[in-house]
């Protein structure tokens, strides 16, 4: 199997790298990424300061003082990496760090498994195949959004993006005028696209029973369970914005991709997932590129996976 292969390439029980391969092929690549780049800094073959990102005009070397930085070296002074690294870089190996892993895994995975919320348009009737044309017909007369029902592995990417890109503006010129209450200076933004993943998929899947240390509810109240489980292991003395963040950024996304456009109606969305990608991961995954795919019409089945079992322990 490829590694886009939107099955996995292996059974969840034989060993790490079968583990490894069972996963989507998202959190596949993100895991791996965050893994990769995480070690590096930690072996000192990086330096986390060519990783984080203190202002978006990092990103053009106005960071790098010294002629001896290894990022200047290798690109020059245009460092454009950080809009990646500073969301795959979780610090030190630690318990800390093992535990953020463990959570951006299991909520990573369970989303992508479960089928992520669908940005892909409609754009016009398909003459050749009924069951498409039946399904925008059907989207027209309800006054719905005009997506496909089941969301794949281009949607999941483009939620990502938009995470990162909504993640940095709001952390950069946003925040800072909402006062030192809101606005944290973090150069690294790992669990804030970790928070905005869970709460996204709390939205979309809200009835759906989790199992958070033993303690059994419904997936609505996850990403508020791990919020105030934040502030109390603090002792109620630093509040976590990293998560706030992240779940503000998801909660605007939910409201453009699923709220808009059903109040918009008549086939008018904000947000939708480019064309271009969704030829890039059908190319990447074997499928057929520039039409319409059987996954698109409405009766295939999603993958289900277990959400009873137990997040974050």
């Amino acid at each position: 199997n490829n590694f886009f292969d939107a099955r996995g390439g292996g059974a969840a029980g034989g060993g790490p790298m079968q583990w490894f391969h069972s996963l989507p092929p998202v959190t596949r690549l993100w895991l791996g990424s965050t893994l990769t780049v995480t070690a590096l800094a930690n072996f000192d073959v990086l330096q986390w300061t060519d990783l984080d990102l203190t202002h978006l005009t990092d990103v053009l070397g106005k960071s790098s003082n010294t002629t001896n930085s290894s990022s200047v070296l290798l690109f020059g002074r245009l460092e454009i990496w950080r809009l990646l690294t500073c969301f795959l870089y979780i610090g030190k190996f630690g318990w800390h760090s093992i535990i953020n892993l463990h959570l951006m895994t299991q909520i990573s995975s369970r989303y992508e498994s479960m089928g992520p919320i669908c940005t892909r348009r409609i754009f016009v009737p398909h003459q050749n195949n009924p069951q498409l044309l039946q399904q925008q017909q059907r989207n027209n007369q309800n006054n719905n959004y005009p997506y496909y029902s089941k969301g794949e592995t281009s949607d999941y990417i483009c939620a990502l993006l938009f995470g990162v890109t909504g993640i940095l503006l709001s952390q950069f010129y946003l925040l800072p005028y909402l006062g030192d209450t809101f606005h944290h200076h973090y150069r690294f933004f790992h669990r804030h696209l970790t928070f905005y993943t869970l709460y996204i998929w709390s939205k979309h899947y809200p009835q759906h029973n989790v199992n958070l240390f033993g303690v059994v509810m419904k997936a609505a109240y996850l990403p508020f369970a791990y919020l105030v489980m934040g502030y109390a292991l603090s002792n109620g003395e630093v509040v976590p914005m990293d998560m706030i963040h992240g779940m503000f950024v998801g909660h605007l996304y939910y409201y453009l991709a699923c709220v808009v456009p059903t109040v918009l109606g008549r086939g008018r969305v904000v947000i939708w997932t480019p064309g271009v990608l969704i030829d890039l991961c059908h190319w990447l995954e074997g499928r057929r590129v520039g039409g319409v795919n059987d996954d698109d019409v409405d009766g295939g089945e999603p993958i289900v996976v277990d959400t009873d079992g137990v997040i974050g322990g």
